[in-house]
């Protein structure tokens, strides 16, 4: 016959298993898991959809930056060879540090600030003010102005190039920088070559 602390004991111990073998906190414990794991996958997915969004304005950015490096180019494509040229007295007026002086320091593809066509010189066209687009070395697109609304600077650059044939011809180099960035970061660059065959008037 079984003594009462025996029966207690037993009695605790039954108690204590069917605790253990119930699964009436099962439910809680996959709840969390589920939500764990649910938190993760959201977090990677509007990881990649971020990522996707600035690579899309990114690229918005360099199409709108290429369209203004063609449409500065289109300007020398409708005028004299002659009027190919840029001002001068503009150009001295740029500060030293400017990356429009500096920019052929650390890349070579962006021509000098100096030795360039300028007007009144060599037999071109004096620039008159107020400045025409083809003569302006440096220019503004204000975010008004442009597609995206963001802001602009173009750079110009014409030298004198002479190939193998002897014929003097000259190149201009468009280079688009980020003007919402202090350091004028390059977005695009197009360059074009004419020759005295353009002499178009408009």
């Amino acid at each position: 016959m079984s003594t009462a602390p025996e029966t207690l004991i037993r009695s605790g111990w039954s108690r204590a298993t069917r605790r253990l073998g119930a699964s009436s906190g099962q439910g809680l414990v996959e709840l969390l898991i589920s939500l764990t794991m649910l938190t993760v996958v959201v977090g990677g997915l509007l990881s990649v959809l971020d990522a996707g969004q600035l690579s899309l304005q990114r690229a918005d950015q360099d199409g709108t930056a290429l369209t203004l490096a063609e449409k500065q180019l289109e300007v020398y494509r409708t005028v004299a060879y002659a009027n190919i040229r840029l001002d001068q007295t503009s150009i001295d007026a740029i500060p030293s540090t400017d990356p429009y002086v500096t920019a052929n320091a650390g890349d070579s593809t962006i021509p000098s600030s100096a030795g360039q066509v300028v007007g009144g010189v060599n037999g071109e066209n004096a620039c008159t003010s107020p400045l025409p687009l083809q003569c302006e070395p440096t220019q503004n697109a204000n975010a008004e102005d442009t597609p995206d609304h963001r802001s602009y600077r173009i750079d110009t650059y014409i030298t004198y190039v002479t190939p193998t044939d002897g014929r003097q011809t000259k190149q201009v180099v468009v280079v688009v920088r980020d003007a919402s960035k202090t350091t004028l970061p390059i977005l695009a660059r197009l360059a074009s070559t004419f020759d005295q065959a353009n002499i178009a008037t408009g």
